[in-house]
């Protein structure tokens, strides 16, 4: 049993009201696991995707939007749980995360510029350029922000038909 399975029946177990389905991939261990929650007919669904190598994806979907992506994700099932009990219980629904342009993600968290040249190897005047300008970066020295924001860069690559592929550089 994987970790989506173990999901369903805590969920199951903790909210009888609710019928799940689960669409298993057709490469168990590498595919994307599907699973959707119903929570009443005036309530959307809640559609949980799981990764093995990315953990859970968490949308509550208008009509039509299937495929779109997650607008939450959560690395362990633990945190999928509590967010998606919270919906079940509040009736809620997810908002997508929107995009943060690098000058706010860095004084979110409470790194100067200085600080994050020094610890990304590249100068001030390069980090100012590029939060102030959103100008052409080279990957490598994007990643090299990110790696100094205590992070990694993945690029993703998502298709009209809902599909992600991570695209490697080297």
């Amino acid at each position: 049993m994987n970790q989506v399975e173990r999901l369903r029946d805590r969920l199951i177990e903790r909210f009888p009201q609710v019928t799940i389905e689960i669409m298993e991939p057709a490469e168990p261990r590498s595919g994307v696991w599907d699973m959707t929650i119903h929570r009443g007919k005036d309530l959307r669904p809640i559609v949980v995707e799981w990764r093995a190598d990315r953990g859970f994806g968490v949308t509550t979907p208008e009509e039509g939007d299937y495929g779109v992506g997650a607008d939450e994700s959560y690395s362990n099932a633990k945190s999928a749980f509590d967010r998606i009990a919270s919906l079940i219980q509040g009736g809620g629904s997810t908002d997508p995360t929107p995009a943060i342009r690098m000058a706010e993600l860095r004084r979110s968290l409470g790194i100067t510029q200085a600080d994050l040249a020094a610890s990304a190897g590249v100068k001030q005047a390069n980090v100012s350029r590029i939060e102030s300008r959103g100008m052409d970066i080279r990957v490598d020295t994007l990643a090299k922000i990110v790696q100094g924001l205590g992070a990694t860069l993945a690029i993703v690559a998502r298709f009209p038909d809902g599909t992600e592929k991570e695209i490697t550089l080297t």
